[in-house]
């Protein structure tokens, strides 16, 4: 069981953080200038309005590379929504369709990632 520690945060050391048990992590979501996508060979960043199709499509928990699953991904696909997805040709693959596992992935996008995380001394994972 966690001890709870009542005191401004700005009191807060990190030895209390450790004795709570405290962890924290940020996930970013940014588009970055390449030329392809980060998981396909699809062209990036060629968005408009106009589609080809319609796809409906609801949320699938599966399990991640580390075997678990995920929270949220747990959480949404327990709301039942419906995803509605715009998609144009040129621009969308079996794997954006989830028909296929993710491709190698994009040693540029990668590279631009971890460079924006090395700038932000950020503490990066090893896996992805």
């Amino acid at each position: 069981m966690y001890d709870f520690i009542f005191k401004p945060f700005n009191e807060m050391t990190e030895d209390d953080y450790k004795k709570v048990g405290f962890k924290s992590g940020l996930e970013i979501h940014q588009q970055l200038l390449t030329d392809k996508k980060l998981f396909c060979r699809c062209p990036a960043g060629k968005y408009s309005r106009e589609f080809d199709a319609e796809i409906l499509r609801h949320m699938r928990p599966t399990l991640s590379e580390m075997g678990v699953y995920d929270g949220t991904a747990l959480m949404e696909f327990k709301t039942k929504k419906n995803i509605i997805y715009h998609i144009k040709r040129e621009t969308v693959c079996t794997y954006e369709m989830d028909d296929t596992p993710p491709f190698l992935i994009n040693e540029e996008a990668l590279d631009i990632a971890i460079g924006i995380g090395i700038l932000y001394n950020c503490n990066i994972v090893d896996e992805l």
